[in-house]
């Protein structure tokens, strides 16, 4: 049976929404991405399970905060590997999604046009000289060169020419918010910026739909460190406890390659910069409150036709053994597996020395 939009039946209690008031982590590197473990989150969230002792608790609302992955991106992998239409639940209000990416940082374009018209009356002026050239010794035939001449038609045709590209900058300002349904947009890197502006939107989805559960996924906020100029990991966590206290679960997506969490190993041979250090930092305190961690990585062996990469799930520093009396955390135990990324989307997880494929 096809795996392609479904979840991997090993990965299946683990990526349920977490219980009440805790936190998922999942890491990942450069060449193990983690949003395949999003989309299916997502699906989880979006899709009721025979399971559930309530409707309500499959009532949800998913906000989606991403840094560094932009609305078409994650619509485009929740339809492809997990069957998802985001633009669907917006409509529905089941997904939220806020862009931190793509107007955090603006690019200035008012210049270009200016600069365009400046060069164009030189090249007029240069054709002049070529056309009286071989009429001069002819004086007669002066007169008729003035209007005939390029100078006053296209002397009042270079502002005109530079009103269509300032109109056209206009339009690549509003345009992105009207392809993306029930998106909010970063506009500033500061902790305090972001705070408000996520605090704002939690509290009106909390106010529309005040029996609603509101599941906090946050992808890559670490990039609030690389653009702070005194990164602290103290002020980014106290950021996402603030955040945790408006919402019922949360799930966090950071970056664990070993340029970004060195700083934290003991035995460390170089002098981590603050970047290094605020990062690492940020990451250890994470696992340490979150309930369950799933990591990805490449193969220690190197690249496989048939294996993408190891999955780990291990308990986070949160996880407390009253849980095992739950029937739903007796199904989770601590493991290590391996999973495929197939083309069409699909992921196929299995534990080792059994076969990817059949």
């Amino acid at each position: 049976m096809s795996t392609r939009n479904r979840t991997p039946p090993l990965l299946e209690p683990y990526l349920r929404l977490p219980s009440e008031g805790s936190q998922l982590l999942l890491t990942g590197v450069l060449d193990s991405s983690p949003q395949w473990l999003v989309t299916r989150l997502l699906r989880s969230a979006s899709t009721p399970s025979s399971e559930t002792e309530s409707p309500e608790e499959q009532d949800v609302t998913v906000v989606l905060v991403s840094w560094l992955r932009d609305f078409e991106f994650w619509k485009s992998e929740a339809r492809r590997g997990a069957g998802l239409d985001l633009a669907r639940l917006a409509q529905q209000e089941k997904f939220v999604f806020v862009d931190g990416l793509t107007q955090l940082f603006p690019i200035a374009t008012s210049n270009s046009a200016p600069a365009a018209s400046t060069i164009a009356p030189p090249t007029a002026h240069r054709t002049l000289p070529m056309r009286n050239t071989p009429a001069s010794p002819l004086p007669s035939r002066g007169g008729p060169l003035p209007s005939r001449g390029p100078i006053p038609s296209r002397g009042p045709s270079a502002p005109a020419a530079s009103q269509p590209q300032a109109q056209a900058q206009q339009p690549t300002q509003s345009q992105t918010p009207s392809n993306q349904p029930s998106t909010t947009f970063l506009k500033d890197a500061s902790i305090s910026s972001t705070h408000n502006a996520l605090t704002q939107k939690l509290s009106s989805l909390s106010t529309s739909h005040p029996r609603r559960k509101i599941h906090l996924i946050l992808d890559s906020p670490t990039l609030l460190l690389s653009t702070s100029a005194t990164p602290s990991a103290s002020s980014l966590s106290s950021l996402l406890l603030s955040l945790r206290s408006q919402v019922s679960t949360t799930t966090l997506v950071l970056e664990a390659d070993f340029p970004f969490v060195s700083a934290a190993l003991p035995d460390i041979n170089h002098n981590p910069t603050p970047l290094e250090a605020a990062h690492a930092a940020f990451v250890v305190q994470q696992a340490h409150i979150s309930t369950w961690v799933l990591s990805l990585r490449p193969l220690d062996t190197g690249k496989a036709r048939d294996v993408s990469g190891v999955v780990r799930v291990s308990r986070g520093g949160a996880w407390d053994d009253d849980v095992e009396e739950d029937t739903k955390e007796q199904e989770r135990k601590e493991l290590e597996a391996l999973y495929f990324v197939q083309n069409d989307g699909g992921v196929r997880v299995f534990e080792r020395g059994e076969a990817s494929v059949g």
